[in-house]
């Protein structure tokens, strides 16, 4: 199946489980945001522009299923993962503590892309948001990426083979 066909139904499926599942069954009121995990993880592989354009197209099904602020996610998860792809490229992805730190990272930054871009807005948001919901997001998202990173990288590297034969 081809690569973004099943990214596509990835995206769907964490946005089901994200509004539905995840909002009832949270852990200290804090649930994960398996977009961005999934954002990040393609930017590792995909480099600065196809991350960025996946991000943009997942922020922006986001904005659209959720029903917020309609290009708030679209143009955080585009720029986190033009960033992340950009200062990731040429890391050894193999290695553990690239996914682990540029999903803490990412999640910081696109946490904090959204205050700001809120902000500007007008949504009324206080400051502890960064100590109370983002740095507990972050935290979350980097205790998956054992359970999911190594699924996700052994699968991305079958896909570039076969495409490579």
């Amino acid at each position: 199946m081809p690569y973004y066909l099943v990214m596509f139904f990835l995206t769907i499926l964490g946005l089901v489980l994200q509004s539905t599942l995840l909002s009832e069954y949270t852990v200290a009121g804090v649930k994960p945001d398996l977009l961005l995990i999934l954002v990040i993880f393609n930017c590792i592989f995909h480099g600065p522009y196809q991350g960025s354009l996946f991000g943009f197209f997942v922020g922006l099904l986001e904005d659209l299923y959720l029903g917020h602020f309609i290009g708030l996610n679209a143009l955080t998860k585009g720029l986190t993962s033009f960033l992340g792809g950009w200062l990731l490229k040429g890391a050894f992805r193999e290695n553990l503590l690239i996914p682990v730190l540029a999903l803490f990272f990412g999640t910081l930054f696109n946490g904090t892309m959204v205050f700001i871009l809120g902000k500007i807005a007008g949504i009324n948001w206080a400051l502890d948001f960064f100590y109370w919901k983002l740095l507990p997001v972050a935290i979350f998202n980097t205790c998956l990426v054992p359970f999911i990173y190594f699924g996700y990288y052994h699968w991305v590297n079958q896909d570039m083979e076969q495409q490579s034969l």
